[in-house]
């Protein structure tokens, strides 16, 4: 599949594309078929698309009393609380028209919408007492164990638009011109495991949900389509220049707390609590009102792509400007105690990025390399500033480099792909609120250890992803293998929200056997687990011990799962 590569038709012709279609391809657990409507006219192109999947869940694992002790992780891991409770059974449909006249003019609208059968109780926590006369119960992060209006929509029931957009392809002086108008995504760089190193960083918001649930999904597969408008216009035969402004912004989907993955159960869109643990009881800090950055804030971009002929392949050079769609977690301060947390967003990042895709006989090989000033950074819980509507800036240099490597026949299978990603981060400084980092060597992380999730000034992450295929095993039936392994191999990442999104030791792997039935249905039983490093214990009041430190999101250690997701499109 990957070895017969042709130019890509479209903007920037670049080979690649071909090759990462092919990639997300046999990634994709379903092939898109359409539903072509017959309008009566042959200038009208038509196509109805509607993918159905259901996926169900189940716990592996019971509880570690060390993780389900901790207040800040008993909501989510007590939501389902015994090895083969079902943690997911959710029925999805996602729907798509898409219409085109003469192939140069038309639109496209996308929608999703789900119900999960599994999370209509609410909110659970440990049973138990967490100091003498205080439970658990009276320390849970949501109200009254109500959900929010959040957690409702993406865990119980919802829907929600995805692209909205018109588009207009045309010719000026006999060079191509595509112009698109609305809401969709727009996907630059080469990077495809690395979301908070890429050059496509914040291009759009990123369901972390998805992240979490589907170890070694791509980059562009994370991406939220937001209101914007681009053009892509052909200067030359090797050089083709791009734009994007955004007419709108919106913020990551965070795991949100009391649900079965999670980072942290205050972690929460929406009303709850923060629980900060004392020696005799315990402080109960509630959610405040978010700061964030205006819908239209000048958030552009700019990228010039040239395919020179005396290379297979392609290089792109760019510029955006950039309001950040991941929060700080901040605290206001009075004498000495938090009276709120509240999310805050960065505005404003500047980027500068270099990229090269080209191919080594079959393999297909990215790099990247990009600047970005006054990033966010990685920022502490602490009482150096009394009133917080800003977390830790500072400057980073990041570079990506990836191959996509195509299987070839063997004994042990047929054919597939090995998709393999490297991401290194390098803190160049920190430009404000350097008292709030939460870096090595800064004040607001006192024990000065990686271990315990303070950053570091060097970070490396990297992911494979490993899918051999064993063609028509049965009549009309494909088998596949996926395996996926991300995680930090060194260091703690500086870039916000710091070891949360990439630390030593902290790894997220799934293996499955995937069927796909005559091109159109896939049936996938994957296991899919967490590890990261716990650094140090306490003791409640009550004489309980648990898991108070570490590298990564240490409440998942507890978590794994296995899934059985079904798919099929009409």
């Amino acid at each position: 599949m990957l070895r017969n590569k042709q130019k890509a038709v479209g903007p920037a012709n670049m080979p690649r594309l071909t090759v990462l279609a092919g990639l997300l391809a046999a990634m994709m657990p379903l092939q898109a078929y359409a539903f072509k409507i017959d309008t009566g006219s042959t200038d009208w192109d038509v196509n109805w698309d509607n993918t159905v999947s259901y996926n169900l869940g189940m716990r592996a694992n019971g509880i570690d009393p060390m993780i389900g002790n901790n207040p800040n992780f008993d909501d989510g891991d007590y939501k389902f609380n015994h090895a083969g409770d079902i943690i997911t059974n959710r029925l999805s449909i996602l729907s798509e028209l898409t219409a085109a006249y003469q192939g140069y003019v038309g639109f496209r609208l996308s929608g999703s919408a789900w119900k999960d059968f599994a999370y209509g109780s609410g909110d659970a926590t440990n049973p138990g007492v967490f100091a003498p006369g205080i439970t658990y119960r009276s320390l849970a992060s949501y109200p009254n164990a109500t959900y929010s209006s959040f957690t409702n929509r993406y865990y119980v029931q919802g829907a929600q638009l995805l692209d909205g957009f018109a588009f207009y392809n045309t010719q000026v002086a006999d060079r191509a011109i595509y112009l698109k108008a609305g809401q969709f995504t727009e996907y630059w760089g080469n990077s495809l495991l690395s979301p908070s190193q890429g050059i496509s960083f914040a291009q759009g918001a990123t369901d972390g949900i998805k992240a979490l649930n589907s170890p070694g999904t791509t980059t562009k597969e994370l991406l939220l389509p937001r209101p914007q408008v681009s053009m892509t216009a052909q200067v030359t035969p090797q050089v083709a220049v791009s734009g994007q402004y955004a007419l709108g912004w919106t913020y990551s989907r965070l795991p949100t707390g009391g649900t079965y993955l999670e980072a942290n159960d205050a972690a929460a869109q929406g009303p709850s609590y923060l629980v900060i643990p004392t020696a005799k009881a315990a402080v109960l800090v509630p959610q405040g009102e978010s700061i964030k950055p205006s819908q239209i804030d000048n958030n552009f971009g700019l990228k010039v792509s040239w395919t020179p002929t005396f290379m297979e392949g392609a290089m792109g050079f760019y510029f955006r400007r950039l309001d950040e769609v991941a929060p700080w977690i901040l605290t206001n301060w009075k004498g000495g105690v938090p009276t709120d947390y509240h999310l805050s967003y960065n505005r404003g990042v500047q980027l500068i990025g270099y990229s090269l895709d080209t191919t080594l006989g079959s393999v297909s090989v990215g790099f990247e390399a990009s600047y970005r000033h006054n990033t966010a950074l990685a920022t502490a819980l602490s009482p150096a500033i009394a009133n917080q509507t800003e977390g830790a800036k500072g400057n980073v240099f990041n570079i990506v480099t990836n191959a996509i490597v195509p299987l070839s026949k063997s004994p042990l299978w047929q054919t597939g792909t090995l998709t393999a990603e490297i991401g290194y981060t390098h803190l160049l400084s920190v430009t404000q609120n350097a008292q709030l980092f939460n870096g090595v060597g800064y004040s607001a992380c006192p024990s000065n250890n990686k271990w315990n999730g303070c950053s570091t000034k060097d970070y490396v992450g990297a992911g494979i992803v490993f899918q051999p295929q064993w063609l028509q095993v049965f009549p009309g039936v494909d088998l596949s293998m996926p395996t996926t392994v991300t995680g930090g191999v060194w260091g703690n990442n500086p870039i916000n929200p710091g070891s949360a999104g990439g630390a030593q030791g902290f790894f997220q792997y799934s293996i499955g056997l995937q069927a796909l039935i005559r091109q159109k249905t896939t049936i996938t039983l994957s296991y899919i687990g967490y590890h990261a490093h716990v650094n140090t214990t306490s003791v409640t009041p009550s004489g309980l011990p648990y898991n108070n430190t570490g590298n990564g999101l240490i409440d998942l250690n507890d978590r794994p799962w296995v899934s059985l997701a079904l798919q099929s499109s009409f």
